[in-house]
């Protein structure tokens, strides 16, 4: 990767709310039978909190892969047999789409009450089974949450930092009790591409980065992966392999110019980043498992032959 990549990550998108919000969470964690972690289908290890995680140890969680609608659906799979071979369960799901709510509520509340058998516990439990609902910012909590309630008890927006604040749901007739969590990142992400990933998924304020960086980023990321013409769905005539020259062929063929009829690059990257986030780019997965064999040539899923 460039060395452009290569100075350490800033932390303009980790704000006072954001150190409360985990403050409030680590209290949170006490009340709570079950953590629901969602990560990002399209790059599920980098949109995963290690320091939640560290907070977690022998505490029952589960978790969903939400967005894979705009994941690659063969990826997927390897996704979901790495997590099972790694003694964890992972759900891949569109969160906007779930068709059964009540079944994943109902498969929460079986799995405190099977880790209640399993720790010798006796009594049947005489209140509702709570559940804690994390992730980072822009993941799709809010989302899962209003359709496990079939109504809009939180709010939802495709931008960060939205909820500011814990808030509980009642589930199954009051059989469970649900918390919604703002979205939380960590202090230090492990390097600048680690910024760039989350803020080209939309994890991240745009704001915090220059567009045009993290458009060249991810038109590179696209171009590493191992499936054929990433990038057809801009129409070029010619694909080039540096990222910049893609945007300014971007804007001279959507006519985005500045005065003089220089190309637009900042209007062409920003819609490039929209339409990579609303899959109208097509169907991309970023990252792979962890020491998996180099995967075969695989054709993305695009919005023209899904």
């Amino acid at each position: 990767m460039s060395s452009t990549y290569e100075n350490t990550a800033r932390n303009l998108w980790y704000p006072g709310h954001m150190l409360k919000a985990e403050i409030a969470m680590k209290e949170s964690l006490a009340l709570v039978d079950l953590v629901v972690i969602l990560l990002d289908a399209r790059a599920p290890l980098s949109t995963r909190n290690p320091r939640l995680e560290r907070r977690l140890i022998n505490r029952p969680h589960a978790i969903i892969a939400n967005k894979a609608d705009l994941a690659n659906a063969t990826q997927s799979r390897k996704w979901e047999e790495w997590f099972l071979a790694h003694g964890e369960a992972a759900d891949f799901l569109d969160a906007s789409k779930l068709r059964h709510p009540d079944t994943l509520v109902n498969h929460w509340r079986d799995i405190v009450l099977s880790e209640r058998q399993k720790r010798g516990a006796t009594r049947p439990l005489l209140r509702p089974v709570r559940v804690m609902i994390v992730g980072i910012p822009n993941i799709g909590k809010s989302t899962l949450v209003n359709r496990l309630k079939l109504k809009n008890v939180a709010k939802v927006a495709n931008h960060p930092g939205v909820t500011r604040s814990n808030q509980w749901v009642n589930l199954a007739g009051g059989q469970v009790e649900l918390l919604d969590t703002p979205g939380v990142l960590w202090p230090q992400l492990r390097d600048k591409e680690h910024e760039l990933l989350l803020t080209a998924l939309g994890n991240i304020p745009d704001d915090s980065t220059d567009p045009v960086l993290t458009a060249c980023f991810l038109i590179q990321r696209l171009q590493q992966l191992p499936i054929r013409n990433p990038l057809r769905s801009l129409d070029l005539p010619e694909i080039s392999d540096n990222a910049q020259e893609v945007l300014e062929a971007l804007a001279l063929r959507r006519n985005m110019l500045l005065p003089g009829g220089r190309p637009n690059v900042n209007k062409a990257a920003q819609m490039l980043l929209k339409d990579f986030r609303s899959g109208q780019m097509g169907y991309f997965t970023l990252e792979t498992p962890p020491a998996e064999d180099a995967p075969e040539e695989d054709d993305t899923d695009t919005p023209e032959n899904a």
